[in-house]
């Protein structure tokens, strides 16, 4: 009864294996489309979706995917560390915020850019501007998170199936 009594007075609630490894790893897969990536999916998007709900700005749809990074890491965030999650849970916030920055600044412009109709050639260079070193990093990022995930989904019987970045 003191035990219990200690535990719920001390917040020290664990949370299931599969709550941290969706939370903070399945869930980051949303924000797996990085620099060329993202705008190539947006323009999937617009090929695919249909109906009033359908967003036709780059700048909005870009908002969105913040919005919903956002709530993501702020789950990530909410998840209680232990010696064995820590290292992934830490690892999911580098990530979300590496790319939330990205989001909001480099992929901003060009989201702008593109719904400015300015020309290709220079929406395509600040692409490439993308696509180097900030994407180099977005990789590593993401490739740690995965490593973390994976050797933490077998440790915890956790069945993962796998998809090409």
């Amino acid at each position: 009864m003191v035990m219990v009594s200690t535990i719920t007075a001390c917040n020290l609630t664990v949370n299931a294996p599969e709550e941290y490894f969706d939370q903070a790893a399945l869930n980051a897969n949303d924000i797996s489309r990085f620099g060329t990536y993202y705008f190539d999916g947006y323009q999937e998007y617009l090929k695919n979706a249909s109906g009033p709900g359908k967003i036709t700005n780059c700048e909005e749809y870009l908002k969105n995917s913040i919005a919903r990074a956002e709530k993501n890491l702020e789950k990530v965030k909410k998840l209680q560390p232990t010696p064995e999650t820590k290292p992934m849970l830490d690892a999911s916030i580098l990530l979300y915020n590496y790319v939330l920055a990205s989001y909001k600044e480099a992929h901003l412009k060009i989201a702008k850019m593109i719904d400015q109709h300015e020309p290709e050639e220079n929406i395509n260079k600040a692409l490439t501007e993308l696509d180097t070193k900030p994407y180099d990093s977005f990789i590593e990022k993401y490739n740690k998170l995965w490593k973390l995930a994976d050797v933490y989904a077998k440790d915890n019987n956790i069945a993962v199936e796998k998809t090409p970045l």
